[in-house]
């Protein structure tokens, strides 16, 4: 997320909730129940609100890290390959494997999150219009890399 420049606002802002209780109700009036049932769920959605922006600003972060990674990762494949075969065992590709398996928890966790909101997504489909929606890839969706 960009930080605002000089006057300008800020992109999210702390949420409040005002709570106005009008006089003469109890907590068994149905006006009184709903109107407390609804700030819950106001409540919960400022909150989902949150978590959304700042897992966003996240993913932009861990995007710039990611390409960091893989330039570093491709500048280190040319030079291993202008090695030829005579080469020695970089020290380096040991303490990457822990750090591999992590990327590829990471990976897992994001593929499995987005893939459920999308087949959600494809049930509401299927079900309004009475389609059968297939499962293709995500857009810009990558393989592994065949060496």
């Amino acid at each position: 997320m960009e930080s605002p420049g000089p006057g300008e606002l800020p992109l999210v802002q702390a949420p409040y909730t005002v709570l106005l209780l009008p006089l003469g109700t109890s907590r068994q009036d149905p006006g009184a129940q709903n109107f407390f049932l609804w700030l819950q769920m106001m409540q919960a959605l400022e909150r989902e609100q949150d978590a959304l922006w700042q897992g966003l600003e996240l993913l932009e972060h861990s995007q710039a890290w990611f390409a960091d990674r893989l330039r570093e990762t491709q500048q280190r494949q040319l030079q291993l390959g202008a090695l030829g075969e005579g080469f020695l065992m970089d020290s380096h590709s040991e303490t990457a494997a822990p750090q591999l398996t992590r990327i590829q928890k990471v990976n897992a966790c994001l593929r499995s999150l987005i893939q459920k909101e999308l087949s959600k997504q494809q049930e509401g489909v299927s079900q309004r219009t009475g389609e059968v929606v297939s499962q293709a890839p995500p857009p810009g969706a990558k393989g592994p890399t065949l060496v």
